[in-house]
């Protein structure tokens, strides 16, 4: 695990869960899975997708057990929506796991605006852009 310098106090300081997390992975389904869920913050907080979602095997890296989510996908006590966005994000990280797009009407404007961003990116196209019309 690499620290990093806060420049503020000269202290060293831990990476985040989710910077740990993108570290872990070059396969670039779940490097953009990754990136939502830690865009969104609020799912990936909760501990009960940690215990699901985060093994660390003890050679001080941090990497990601989608099966486990998806077993698990409802017994980690999240709401509808929330249940939906992570529904959606699973099947960008591409574990064998597939859901309809229907689940997009379960999702507020900010949760989906992350999941079309992550698409988008999947997409290696630098023309779309997601966001609200002015």
């Amino acid at each position: 695990m690499t620290l990093t310098v806060d420049p503020s106090t000269d202290e060293a300081v831990e990476p985040s869960l989710s910077e740990r997390l993108l570290a872990s992975t070059s396969d670039p389904r779940q490097r953009v899975a990754v990136a939502a869920l830690a865009e969104e913050g609020h799912i990936l907080a909760r501990k009960s997708v940690q215990e699901a979602i985060v093994w660390e095997p003890g050679d001080g890296t941090t990497r990601c057990t989608w099966e486990h989510v998806v077993g698990r996908l409802y017994g980690l006590g999240l709401e509808d929506d929330e249940r939906a966005f992570l529904d959606l994000v699973l099947s960008i990280a591409g574990v064998g796991h597939q859901t309809s797009l229907v689940r997009f009407m379960d999702l507020d404007e900010r949760r989906t605006a992350i999941v079309l961003r992550a698409i988008v990116q999947l997409s290696n196209c630098d023309t779309l852009a997601v966001g609200t019309r002015t």
